[in-house]
């Protein structure tokens, strides 16, 4: 019993001697000493990893470019086009672009009427289209942001048959007039299209250019050439 009271009277007096010397115990590991002992200190939590960064709700691409190449179909190739409309009706005799300046949509000598555009197909026309093998048509216009471009909502619109005329080289153009309440390009000028022609989905940034592709089998696109597009738009003044 005298031994028990002896060692507790030697661990107070330890925890007293230590209390001078500034020394405390953690039941985490061994003893601190010194003027460190009485710091508060903190311990860092480990860096949470940050989710990568997502796209914007409203950004849009597309697969492909169908305005510059020819699309498959289960008739045969074709080749389609979205053309600006000029406004009024033209003599398209009278029409002309200036070819000494870089592309521009103001390159023309007429004005163009905002709230229409055409969609032109041209294929053989062994098969020609019919005025419903245009079954789905969406415009969106667009802005470039870093990284993406966002699409705003599609425009409403009204799609219209306008007919087929003979193209010439044993091929036909197909032509449909797109209208809507609102303008199809503002001032970003960067639009997204998105159409189905017979078994062909097609989705592009088309350009503002009354100007088309020839149709081509299977050996890659050409320079657009400007003198059909005149005359599909002649001959939608003719029809509409």
């Amino acid at each position: 019993m005298r031994f028990q009271k002896t060692a507790l009277g030697a661990a107070v007096l330890a925890c007293a001697l230590a209390s001078l010397t500034g020394c405390t115990s953690e039941s985490n590991g061994p003893p601190i000493e010194g003027a460190e002992s009485t710091k508060k200190r903190t311990y860092s939590k480990p860096t949470e990893e940050q989710p990568p960064p997502t796209a914007a709700a409203n950004a849009c691409s597309i697969s492909g470019d169908g305005l510059r190449e020819p699309v498959w179909t289960g008739s045969g190739d074709v080749n389609v086009n979205l053309s600006p409309v000029f406004a009024g009706e033209p003599d398209m005799d009278d029409v002309s672009y200036d070819d000494t300046r870089a592309d521009s949509y103001d390159n023309y000598s007429e004005e163009f009427d905002p709230t229409r555009l055409l969609v032109v197909v041209l294929k053989q026309s062994n098969l020609p289209l019919a005025a419903d093998d245009l079954t789905d048509f969406e415009f969106q216009r667009a802005e470039a942001e870093p990284g993406t471009k966002v699409c705003d909502d599609p425009l409403d619109t009204d799609v219209r048959y306008i007919g087929t005329r003979d193209a010439g080289d044993g091929e036909s153009a197909a032509i449909w007039e797109i209208s809507s309440d609102e303008p199809f390009f503002d001032s970003s000028d960067l639009a997204k299209v998105t159409l189905d022609v017979r078994q062909a989905h097609i989705d592009a940034w088309p350009d503002r250019y009354v100007k088309r592709q020839e149709h081509v089998d299977n050996d890659g696109p050409r320079e657009p050439r400007r003198t059909p597009a005149f005359e599909d738009l002649e001959f939608y003044y003719e029809n509409r």
